[in-house]
């Protein structure tokens, strides 16, 4: 069940050089992927993000106009609270602070480029599986607060019919 679902899942790659989009794409579509959306300007990506609704995108984070840290802010922005959409930034800036300022700023997972095809497969496999693992949560908890609300409701009605038959009970006794 989860391969088809990930493989069908929309993939959205930010990265201002061409040569890394199509690796990524490349590799992607070999191991299956089948939905995999790409720009390399960053100032198209909040549209795309907005637009397309990935399950997934993976950032560069050193890009011109728009930085992948500003980039990942609008999309975070975009994120219902109660959603999720994992971010994978894929950078050559492997320093601590960027690490830690990536994490901080919602991204889901970092790795340095170069980076190793199969490790990257592996942590996009990894964060889709979480994505819809979160949307089979989310979908479950409607369910669950809508029986809530209809149980709640019966509950309601039955105290007014028991109110009323206390009434009427009272009414009876009292002509008594």
């Amino acid at each position: 069940m989860y391969s088809t679902l990930l493989q069908h899942a929309k993939i959205l790659i930010v990265d201002d050089e061409m040569a890394n989009v199509r690796l990524l794409e490349k590799l992607l579509v070999r191991e299956g992927y089948s939905n995999v959306l790409m720009t390399t300007d960053s100032r198209r990506a909040h549209a795309m993000f907005c637009d397309e609704q990935p399950d997934l995108v993976l950032l560069d984070l050193l890009m011109p106009h728009l930085s992948g840290f500003e980039v990942m802010a609008s999309m975070m922005q975009a994120i219902p609270a109660d959603g999720f959409v994992p971010i994978i930034v894929l950078t050559a800036d492997v320093t601590p602070l960027a690490k830690q300022n990536a994490l901080a700023g919602g991204a889901t997972d970092f790795v340095g480029k170069p980076f190793d095809n199969v490790e990257v497969v592996l942590r996009i496999r990894n964060a889709l599986r979480i994505r819809f693992l979160h949307r089979q949560l989310e979908h479950e908890k409607q369910i669950l607060d809508e029986r809530v609300r209809e149980r709640t409701e019966f509950l309601q009605r039955t105290v007014l019919e028991l109110q009323k038959v206390q009434q009427q009970v009272a009414h009876q006794e009292a002509a008594i």
